[in-house]
């Protein structure tokens, strides 16, 4: 029990920031199969906040079959960034890139997923509300869907459209292996950990040895998950600019 004490913080801080070092990024439905003109797949790139949550419930739209977290909006960036970089600086965005397919979802209706699903701070320009329109065709979409919503408020919260702005496209750098499908991730990690909490504490009818075995277990059990998650923290630490399409 004692060295459970030890190993909770290190879970706490780090079991929620790092995922499963060999899952794929940035994707997390079955390949969909080759594009062709009746099945065109296109990019999507918006500034929305803390990347981890919006970029999940971008994925569950139909039509969309990816959502990368990722950096953006620096243009003249002269090296690759990385979670450090963009949180001490404010150069850089945290975005989401979507790939979709325009038969099953419009542009409009993502700028509309955008608009429910980000999660911006005013003042960061980490967390900023951006659109990255990737032609004209988004970008007159984009301009029309502000102007037509200017006074729209975000009914959970109270968030208004008009903070949301629109630069101009730049490079995407899909971040670290550990950010993508973050929730996805860290849900089942977590009910682990409290299972393991839970054989720590709960007293059963059983002998000393056993009881003794079972503590252990779970210790052992709590420890694993710690290492894991900062091995993979570690090692999962490569970002690659993603070209549009």
């Amino acid at each position: 029990m004692k060295s459970f004490s030890c190993v909770l913080p290190v879970l706490l801080c780090s079991a929620g920031t790092t995922i499963n070092a060999f899952a794929p990024h940035g994707v997390n439905k079955p390949t969909a199969p080759t594009p062709s003109r009746l099945q065109a797949k296109r990019d999507a790139t918006f500034g929305m906040g803390c990347f981890w949550k919006p970029s999940e419930e971008m994925l569950k739209i139909d039509g969309v079959s990816e959502a990368a977290a990722g950096y953006t909006g620096n243009p003249n960036a002269k090296e690759v960034p990385d979670y450090d970089k963009v949180c001490f600086s404010r150069d850089w965005v945290e975005g989401v890139r979507v790939v979709y397919d325009d038969d099953k979802v419009s542009y409009e209706q993502l700028l509309d997923a955008f608009f429910e699903a980000q999660e911006p701070k005013l003042g960061s320009r980490q967390y900023a509300s951006i659109i990255f329109p990737h032609d004209e065709e988004q970008q007159k979409i984009a301009t029309e869907w502000l102007q037509e919503g200017a006074d729209k408020v975000r009914e959970s919260d109270g968030v208004p459209l008009s903070i949301t702005q629109v630069e101009p496209l730049s490079p995407f750098y899909r971040a670290e292996g550990y950010h993508q499908n973050y929730w996805q991730k860290f849900r089942p990690r977590v009910a682990v950990v409290v299972g393991l909490i839970a054989l720590q504490i709960a007293h059963f009818d059983v002998s000393p040895d056993i009881a003794s075995g079972i503590d252990t277990f779970a210790d052992w059990g709590l420890k694993a998950v710690a290492l894991s998650v900062i091995l993979e923290r570690l090692l999962d630490r490569n970002v690659v600019e993603l070209k549009s399409e």
